[in-house]
């Protein structure tokens, strides 16, 4: 899998550590994939259980980390903003948890794609709505972001206008406006094709910066 990296500068550190961590985030996923999708019988799931714990047994014995500021604070991991775009649940580039997402960033707005395999199956065939949902929330916060204001989000409504198929490319995009001082119209729509299988909309509420962890403006 190609992830981006081009916030970091190809030869730095940071681009090291987190290109490294995208693969094991890739073979992670492929992991759960399989889990998901193959008929395991008990002899086997307990050989197999007895290998995960092992590994889990030798990260636990490495340095830990306390949360996304704790990882920004290490040094050469990059900013606050890096760091989210590759650890938040949901969408973090290097989130073992997340589906495959791609974005471009622009001034007020993001697009991209995101791929659903059979791990983030919901009715057959098909993502589950809450994973749909929540890939929205998250394209609509890094639009916020990217505003220069980071925020919460202060109420959410998603349209679900047809059911989005897992193993295709999907496109997400999501634009932001500014209602006043203090909140921010985010709105966002999921598409396969030529078929918008969602939409929505949210309004964030601004946060100071430096209680957030992302330092001063």
């Amino acid at each position: 899998m190609t992830t981006e990296i081009s916030s970091y500068e190809p030869a730095s550190q940071e681009a090291t550590y987190w290109r490294a961590r995208q693969r094991l985030a890739s073979a992670t996923r492929a992991l759960n994939e399989k889990l998901v999708s193959t008929d395991i019988d008990p002899e086997w799931a307990a050989a197999l259980t007895e290998k995960i714990e092992g590994l889990t047994a030798e990260l636990s014995q490495a340095q830990q980390v306390d949360g996304l500021i704790d990882m920004a604070k290490r040094g050469e991991r990059g900013t606050i903003d890096d760091v989210m775009g590759e650890l938040v649940s949901v969408g973090g580039r290097s989130h073992p948890c997340s589906p495959e997402l791609h974005w471009q960033e622009a001034s007020n707005r993001i697009t991209g794609t995101v791929t659903f395999s059979q791990a983030f199956e919901g009715p057959p065939g098909h993502v589950h709505g809450g994973w749909v949902a929540g890939v929205l929330d998250h394209i609509m916060g890094m639009t916020h972001v990217r505003t220069g204001h980071p925020g919460m989000t202060g109420g959410l409504s998603v349209r679900y206008l047809k059911p989005t198929p897992l193993n295709q490319v999907i496109e997400v995009s999501a634009e932001a406006m500014d209602l006043d001082d203090k909140r921010t119209e985010v709105k966002a729509a999921m598409s396969c094709g030529d078929t918008t299988t969602a939409t929505a909309e949210a309004i964030f509420v601004r946060v100071d910066r430096e209680k957030f962890g992302f330092g001063s403006a």
